[in-house]
C-alpha cells in the first residue's frame, strides 16, 4: 500500500496543504482531517507557516516530484530542488 494522502495543517488546525492518492468523498477528507489534526496539533514543528503559504506553488511541486500516486518516487533533496532552483533563476 502506498501514500493514500498528504496534508500540511497550521497550528490553528487548518488545512493548507491536501493532496489524496485515492478517491474519499468531501465527508471522508472532512473527518480523517479532523481526526489528524486533533492527534497532531500537540507536536512542534519549526517550519513556518508563511514560508509555505508564501510559495503554495512551490510546496505543490516539491510534493508531485517526490510523490507519484502515492508512492515515493524521488527522496534526494537536490533532485527535487534543483526544477526549483532553476525557475527562480528564470525569473
Amino acid at each position: 500500500m502506498g501514500i493514500r494522502f498528504i496534508l500540511m495543517v497550521n497550528k490553528q488546525g487548518q488545512t493548507r496543504l491536501a493532496q489524496y492518492y485515492e478517491w474519499l468523498t468531501l465527508e471522508q477528507r472532512r473527518a480523517l482531517e479532523g481526526e489528524i489534526v486533533r492527534k497532531c496539533l500537540a507536536r512542534n514543528d519549526q517550519q513556518c507557516e508563511l514560508d509555505i503559504m508564501f510559495h503554495l506553488e512551490k510546496a505543490h511541486f516539491m510534493l508531485e516530484e517526490m510523490v507519484m500516486n502515492g508512492c515515493i518516487v524521488e527522496t534526494s533533496k537536490a533532485n527535487i530542488l534543483s526544477p526549483i532552483q532553476l525557475m527562480d533563476k528564470a525569473h
